[in-house]
């Protein structure tokens, strides 16, 4: 075997163009393939970084009206779930929370945090590093004023001061006692199930009482008792969903529980299109494996004389096999090698593309297991590439092989088999080219999508208030007055409002609403995206005004109560009939002293959540008249919104100089980021159908060339006989292009079937749209042609007198 490697090496030495154009193919198309495979690996294989990740399961509201099943849930229901479960070893909330720390080292900043209930860290398995963590009388109002710090929180803020614990700081100005710290190696839920990993943790502290069962703003999460299973589970909180129902109708109608483990509910979205990439940059491979097994036979038939005096000498067929599959073996070791050393930095692109889509992908490592993949996968393709012409190398004609006079030229069964893999490398490219052209002209139409708003100068910004110092609503009313006036007086500013919710930011706000003069039964209120808004939000964000009017600065806390509706939500309750002047309230079941509103406008629909989503209701409240200490600033400028927000923020400090922006981004960014999956399939997917195209032109050149170099003494009598150059160009071309469009129509009937499995990325376009297929089918029809039309430009030059010399 050390015998073959040796012979091999120096073979391979002497074909340095051979041996750059097979290694540089499966450097390629293995490189391509462990990327993949490491996003696979980090997001669907690595094991969570959590103590027995696969017991932890998420407990989500199941609304059977909306179709929902991932809705938040109230701190009631989770409290007779805890009560009554015996799958779980514990289940708490946790919900969102972002304290205001202006103490330490630093700025002012907004943390992000969790509100946990009682069971958390027993249900995360965290042990503090120092200290303790909540005591069950600490999820009491009044009592809830302690804190425990992340170790990264501690490090960078309080310089991981060891007497931390027992100290007070402020936060949100009030001020909380630390508890304790977590150790390093205790980690946050991931971005997703909160809005960011936390750095500081605090008692839920929410009341559960009958009057708030129908206050759904918390999330769930539990831990299943050993030998428990997730179906099991489900059985028993379906069960006591149902029994729920029963004994509170008003409340409950429609809603059950979702028992989902963690790693599914975080990633359910994105496994069909890591599955997807998996399969398509498994076609590169293919492609890759048929140009190298092309240039293999290429080479065998080169090579004819000397395995037929090997075989002469003695050399069995197995021994020649031998050989020959060491050497393919070597070519993809090398080639796997170099495709490790791309894959590294193709991972960091990656990452760049998918960290917020996935945000757990920042942290892609090579580890054994990727290792183990690329070795494994440079094997199989030496064996895969190199077996076909091994074996038909070991078996050569001695009596034709070793005479004097004898030709090179390649059998017509070699021949066949050359033009098979190009036909499947035109078939695969296609079927690759085809999945990114629908990809393509689906986020073409998404960005086509008119979101009800014009996103174009326009910078939002988080500020939100510490309720203890703006504790009251008209505090809370003036400060945002205030600063949106300051603001307003900014050079370049247009127009500037806040709101409770932006469009397309993943937030969302639903509440429901009753109808003046309506009866309902129970469940039978509608839902409406809620917007709390200034009088400068409809502008700022250029939402059309359809009828009636927009709130002003005489909407207040003591003129009427007024609300502004969407279109689909003034035709879902009101049919044809003028909205202006009806009236409408937010429903609560225990308090029906709520105010009525009058409609005083209507303006047009809003993606409140998604580009692709289905328009829904919008109730816009007058700010004034409901204030809020969390807020988002919208600004549109005259030019670049970026630059506007420095200025913002001094103003901020002008007001208060303890506050603290955050979550700064333009709207332009959160409708990118809005379809963020279907651009990072798209980008992988178009750049392997690229690499795949490559591949597929340099197998048509190739073997085109190679049948030029083969054909020159035909070529040449050809031409001594009276054939003209274009006689010859034809010829060739013909040769090319018949293999290209077989390939075409093979890959257009393979497309046709697995494209449908792209239907969940794609966006008002078919899987089998004709415009893509026939638009694909020309354009590698038209790289074909120019990768043929070089050798058979070469074949026109050729001299009769040197082509015949020989004979």
């Amino acid at each position: 075997l050390l015998q073959d490697a040796r012979y091999g090496l120096r073979m391979l030495w002497k074909t340095p163009g051979f041996t750059l154009a097979a290694v540089v193919s499966l450097a390629l198309g293995i490189g391509a393939n462990t990327v993949v495979f490491s996003v696979v690996n980090a997001v669907l294989l690595k094991s969570l970084p959590y103590r027995d990740p696969a017991r932890v399961v998420l407990l989500w509201g199941a609304n059977s009206a909306s179709g929902n099943s991932r809705e938040q849930v109230s701190a009631t229901d989770v409290a007779d779930w805890r009560a009554q479960s015996r799958s779980f070893e514990d289940v708490s909330t946790y919900g969102d929370w972002r304290p205001l720390l202006a103490e330490g080292a630093g700025d002012p900043e907004r943390l992000p945090a969790v509100q946990v209930g009682d069971g958390y860290f027993k249900v995360m398995k965290g042990e503090p590093l120092l200290g303790r963590t909540f005591l069950p009388e600490e999820q009491e109002d009044g009592k809830d004023f302690v804190v425990v710090l992340g170790y990264d929180l501690w490090q960078r803020r309080f310089a991981g001061d060891p007497s931390i614990v027992g100290r007070r700081i402020t936060l949100s100005g009030r001020p909380y006692t630390v508890v304790g710290v977590m150790p390093a190696d205790f980690k946050s839920l991931p971005a997703g199930l909160v809005q960011e990993e936390a750095q500081l943790y605090r008692p839920v502290a929410e009341a559960f009482d009958e009057h708030e069962r129908g206050s759904r703003h918390l999330r769930a999460v539990a831990r299943l008792k050993e030998g428990a299973t997730v179906e099991q589970a489900q059985a028993e909180m379906t069960a006591i969903a149902r029994r729920i129902t029963e004994e509170h109708p008003a409340e409950n109608t429609n809603y059950g529980v979702r028992v989902t483990p963690l790693r599914e509910d975080l990633v359910g979205d994105i496994r069909p299109a890591l599955l997807l990439l998996f399969g398509a940059v498994a076609f590169v491979l293919l492609i890759a494996c048929a140009n190298v097994g092309n240039l293999l036979l290429a080479r065998s038939t080169a090579r004819r004389r000397e395995l037929a005096i090997r075989a002469a000498l003695g050399a069995g067929g197995l021994r020649i096999v031998r050989q020959l599959l060491t050497e393919s073996l070597l070519l993809a070791l090398v080639g796997g090698s170099l495709g490790l050393l791309a894959a590294a930095w193709g991972t960091r692109v990656t990452e760049a593309l998918g960290a917020q889509l996935i945000p757990w992908l920042g942290h892609v490592e090579m580890d054994a297991r990727i290792l183990a993949f690329t070795f494994a996968t440079s094997v199989l393709t030496g064996v895969v590439f190199g077996l076909a012409p091994a074996l038909r190398a070991s078996r050569p004609d001695l009596n034709e092989s070793l005479k004097e006079g004898a030709r090179s030229g390649a059998s017509a069964s070699r021949s066949l088999v050359r033009s098979f893999l190009v036909v499947s490398e035109v078939a695969l490219s296609l079927v690759l080219l085809v999945g990114a052209g629908l990809l393509v002209k689906s986020v073409a139409r998404l960005r086509g999508v008119d979101p009800g708003f014009d996103a174009k100068n326009v910078a939002t910004m988080n500020v939100w208030l510490p309720s203890a110092k703006y504790s009251k609503p008209d505090d809370q009313h003036a400060f945002y007055a205030q600063l949106a006036e300051r603001v307003s007086r900014l050079p370049g500013v247009e127009a500037v409002g806040v709101t409770s919710v932006l469009p397309v930011s993943g937030n969302f706000d639903g509440r429901t609403v009753e109808i003046e003069g309506r009866a309902y039964g129970a469940g039978e209120q509608p839902d409406a995206e809620n917007y709390f808004v200034s009088p400068g939000y409809l502008r700022a964000m250029s939402v059309p005004l359809v009828r009636g009017r927009e709130f002003n600065e005489a909407d207040t806390k003591d003129s009427q109560p007024v609300a502004v509706v969407s279109r689909t939500f003034a035709r879902e309750q009101w049919g044809d009939a003028d909205p202006i002047g009806k009236r409408l309230r937010y429903y609560d079941p225990y308090a029906k002293g709520k105010p009525w509103r009058t409609v005083v406008g209507v303006v047009a629909d809003v993606k409140l959540t998604r580009l692709d989503a289905k328009d829904a209701g919008g109730l816009y409240v007058p700010e004034a008249q409901a204030p809020s200490s969390a807020m988002t600033l919208v600004v549109k400028t005259s030019a670049n919104p970026a630059g506007v927000v420095p200025a913002v923020r001094d103003e901020v400090r002008g007001i208060d100089k303890e506050l603290a922006l955050f979550n700064v981004k333009t709207m332009d960014e959160l409708v990118s980021d809005s379809i963020l999956l279907r651009r990072f399939a798209m980008l992988l997917l178009g750049a392997f159908a690229a690499l795949a195209l490559v591949l597929a032109s340099v197998g048509i050149y190739g073997v085109i060339s190679y049948t030029v170099t083969r054909r020159t003494h035909e070529i040449g009598v050809r031409m001594a006989l009276g054939a003209t150059a274009s006689d010859i160009l034809r010829m060739v071309v013909r040769q090319g292009m018949g293999l290209t469009l077989a390939g075409v129509a093979v890959g257009v009937g393979v497309a046709l079937a697995l494209t449908r499995a792209l239907r969940t990325l794609l966006y008002e376009v078919s899987p089998t749209d004709p415009s893509v297929f026939v638009g694909i089918s020309l354009l590698l029809a038209s790289v074909a042609l120019a990768a043929c039309l070089v050798p058979a430009r070469r074949a026109t030059r050729v001299d009769p007198m040197i082509a015949l010399r020989d004979e």
